[in-house]
């Protein structure tokens, strides 16, 4: 084992540590520890920030986060080792995660990976999904797997997966199951179509509702120009054909009141750059049968370049029913130069409070992932992605919220800035993901994102990492 010098710290931080033990300094610290072997690290004094893998074995650490991406494979069309667009759910202290593993440029993943946690977010077992992927050939593999998104259906006791496949000529959404979120069943085949795209997978566990046990998918079927919704009521095995639940939106958020009120947040956008349109809200009281549309609020974006990242809306229900959704926008700032995250509420996903601003320091704001506590109302948690101020360096904070989204408590959670250039490429930019995820697991709040270091002989080190964190009061 090497010791590193408490005088060269910042020289690890700077890069990334070779294997061995790092030993803290007096000051704040931040080690980027992850993808470079097994480490272990004193922390000691100071406010320290470390991403580290596994394996590794820390002390006296205070923000940690760990990878749970592992990109195992080596299709030619891949970019390796990448892994982006994160989701998760947490029931009681156990949390799943899942994410794109390997992105592919011209669109989607070699396949989904997933992690779980039993202890809130402390410690992690991956997995991965039963490929819908064929092995690839120097053309590319004839499927490729994109936006995951997990739900727990608590009637049935299992773990849902919906993930969208692309096909040179056709499009899927498989639904994987599993008791344990270790093990997954072989996908079911719920949806098919020339041109699906952003599904979302939820499930209704309200003790009153009158569609408990009832989970729901929504998506945009491009081809058709309308938004989709199916629902199942035996744990996922089957699916209800689709029916039209409006006109085309993107980044479907389907999210459930404990009166059995469906709300879908979606984003309604204007030109192909979509930096303006409307936030809307698609609601259903018949148990995802018939759909009405309410406007949630117009919004204006700038334009995040060099960084694939659109004003797609996150959402999320707390414990008293309100429903949070969270997005990016530029009306706060003189000539929609930069992006704040703003935050509209509703008790009906009828009738919206006025986007409010969070204030989250200087620089510039997107791609969030919003999680409210199912046990305590009014207590939010934000993980977000930022340009630094006057810069493109790319960071990751998080902020919570007791009070339902007035104020707001930061911390960083990235130990280095990050250059652009170390992120996989895709259509519209640079990419860790279109949105990221929070979930509050027993007595800790798990916020999960994508982090990179700085690529070695051509090859990314860009993966999924999650914390385990004190939640405020």
């Amino acid at each position: 084992m090497r010791r590193l010098l408490p005088a060269l710290l910042a020289l690890v931080a700077a890069s990334s540590a070779a294997a061995g033990t790092v030993t803290g300094t007096s000051r704040a610290d931040g080690l980027m520890a992850a993808f470079d072997g097994v480490h272990r690290v004193d922390c000691g004094a100071g406010a320290d920030v470390i991403a580290a893998d596994l394996t590794d074995r820390l002390t006296r650490c205070e923000t940690v986060s760990r990878r749970l991406s592992v990109d195992l494979y080596r299709n030619a069309d891949s970019q390796h080792e990448s892994a982006v667009e994160p989701d998760s759910f947490a029931v009681g202290s156990t949390v799943v995660s899942v994410f794109q593993v390997g992105r592919r440029e011209n669109g989607a993943a070699a396949n989904i990976g997933a992690a779980v946690s039993t202890d809130a977010g402390r410690t992690w077992t991956r997995s991965y999904l039963p490929a819908t992927t064929v092995n690839a050939s120097p053309a590319g593999p004839e499927t490729a797997a994109s936006d995951p998104a997990v739900a727990y259906d608590v009637v049935h006791g299992v773990w849902l997966v919906s993930s969208l496949t692309l096909e040179r000529s056709n499009s899927h959404i498989y639904v994987s199951r599993s008791t344990d979120g270790r093990s997954w069943s072989p996908p079911v085949d719920a949806a098919s179509g020339p041109i699906l795209d952003k599904e979302w997978v939820t499930c209704d566990n309200g003790a009153s509702s009158p569609y408990r046990g009832r989970c729901y998918l929504a998506y945009t079927d491009d081809q058709r120009g309308t938004t989709v919704a199916q629902y199942s009521t035996d744990g996922g095995v089957t699916w209800s054909p689709p029916v039209r639940a409006g006109s085309i939106l993107v980044g479907a958020q389907p999210v459930t009141l404990p009166d059995g009120t469906l709300v879908v947040v979606a984003g309604d956008y204007r030109g192909q750059e979509a930096l303006d349109g409307s936030m809307v809200a698609l609601r259903s009281t018949d148990g995802g049968v018939t759909f009405t549309r309410n406007l949630v609020a117009d919004f204006e974006a700038a334009d995040n370049s060099p960084m694939r990242a659109i004003a797609l809306p996150s959402a999320d229900v707390d414990a008293s029913g309100t429903i949070y959704a969270v997005w990016h926008d530029c009306r706060f700032r003189s000539r929609c130069a930069a992006n704040d995250m703003v935050v509209s509420s509703s008790t009906d996903g009828v009738t919206w409070t006025a986007p409010a601003r969070i204030d989250l320091g200087p620089g510039s704001f997107f791609i969030p992932g919003l999680g409210a506590d199912p046990s305590r109302p009014g207590r939010l948690g934000l993980v977000y992605a930022n340009y630094r101020s006057g810069s493109h360096l790319l960071g990751i904070g998080f902020a919570q919220s007791r009070d339902g989204g007035k104020t707001w408590k930061t911390q960083r959670l990235d130990p280095k800035s990050m250059s652009t250039s170390w992120l996989p490429r895709a259509e519209g930019g640079r990419m860790v993901g279109d949105y990221f995820s929070v979930s509050f697991a027993g007595d800790r709040v798990v916020p999960v994102f994508a982090l990179a270091a700085a690529p070695v002989a051509g090859r990314l080190r860009q993966g999924i990492f999650a914390a385990s964190l004190r939640p405020l009061g």
